[in-house]
C-alpha cells in the first residue's frame, strides 16, 4: 500500500524538532514551528485567498465521494498544545465546513481519527482537492512543510 505522508504542525516552541509515527501503513510527520513563522502564516493567507476555489469545487463535486475528496486544515488545540491537521469535507453551509476528522494527534488526547467535527471557513489553514486520488488544487503548504521536515 503507497504511504501517505501527512505532516503535522505543532506549533508550541521555536525548536525545530518533529515526531514521526506509523499507524495503518501511513506515516505521520509532525514538523515544529514557531508560533509566528512567517512563511507558514502566508501560506494560511494564500489559501483563504483560493478559499473561493475550493468552494466552487465543492459545490459542484462533493456530493461524487467515489471521485472527488475535500479536505482542510486546521488547528486543533488542548491547553497550550497545537497541532495543525486534517480534516475531510462532508458539507458546508453559513460559513463552517461539517467534517470528520483524518489525522493522527502526537499530543492532543480529546480528537480521533474519524471523529465528526465542524471548522469555521476562517480557521482554514490550508486546504487540497483530490479527483481519484490525485491532488488537482491546494495543498499550498506542502512544499515548505516537507523542506521543514528534511531540516528536522
Amino acid at each position: 500500500m503507497r504511504k501517505m505522508l501527512f505532516l503535522l504542525l505543532v506549533l508550541i516552541s521555536a525548536q525545530s524538532f518533529g515526531q514521526t509515527k506509523v499507524e495503518k501503513d501511513v506515516k505521520y510527520q509532525s514538523v515544529r514551528l514557531k508560533k509566528d513563522d512567517a512563511e507558514f502564516l502566508k501560506l494560511k493567507d494564500t489559501a483563504q485567498k483560493h478559499m473561493p476555489e475550493f468552494l466552487d469545487m465543492l459545490k459542484e463535486h462533493g456530493a461524487d465521494y467515489n471521485n472527488y475528496r475535500f479536505i482542510v486544515k486546521s488547528d486543533f488545540v488542548e491547553d497550550t498544545n497545537h497541532e495543525h491537521m486534517w480534516s475531510q469535507i462532508v458539507g458546508y453551509s453559513n460559513g463552517v465546513f461539517r467534517a470528520v476528522f483524518i489525522d493522527s494527534p502526537f499530543n492532543l488526547k480529546k480528537i480521533k481519527n474519524g471523529d465528526k467535527i465542524a471548522i469555521k471557513k476562517t480557521n482554514v489553514e490550508d486546504w487540497a482537492v483530490f479527483r481519484n486520488n490525485e491532488r488537482i488544487a491546494g495543498d499550498f503548504s506542502e512544499k515548505y512543510l516537507n523542506s521543514k521536515s528534511r531540516d528536522n
